[in-house]
């Protein structure tokens, strides 16, 4: 069986957010890493460098079960409404991912301000 293309376009557009993700929280963590540098025990960036990880983690955990869906899908005799559910999570997992990129977003301004 192969995955119905309205599935197919979903999940690309699903990895590439979450590409696109991994790559904002690796950007902040290197901008992080420099004030680290000059300031190692601020309290507000090692809060930032936990956050920034945790998004990479949840990008990974996301990835992860998307590559699940995507296997199960492709299992033989898969009801359709198991496919349309399929779907309706990744979409979920899809609405999700703007706000992760908002509060990296965030975190790097704050940081990129920094003297």
């Amino acid at each position: 069986m192969s995955i119905p293309s309205d599935l197919r376009s979903l999940v690309d557009e699903l990895y590439q957010v979450l590409h696109e993700t991994e790559r904002q929280a690796t950007q902040g963590l290197f901008a992080l890493r420099r004030a680290m540098s000059l300031f190692p025990e601020n309290e507000i960036l090692m809060q930032y460098f936990s956050s920034i990880s945790n998004f990479q983690f949840c990008v990974s955990g996301v990835r992860l079960q998307a590559e699940h869906i995507v296997g199960n899908v492709l299992m033989a005799s898969v009801p359709d409404e198991d496919v349309q559910k399929a779907g309706d999570y990744l979409a979920a997992l899809l609405r999700m991912a703007p706000e992760a990129r908002i509060m990296i977003d965030q975190v790097i301004e704050r940081l990129e301000a920094l003297p």
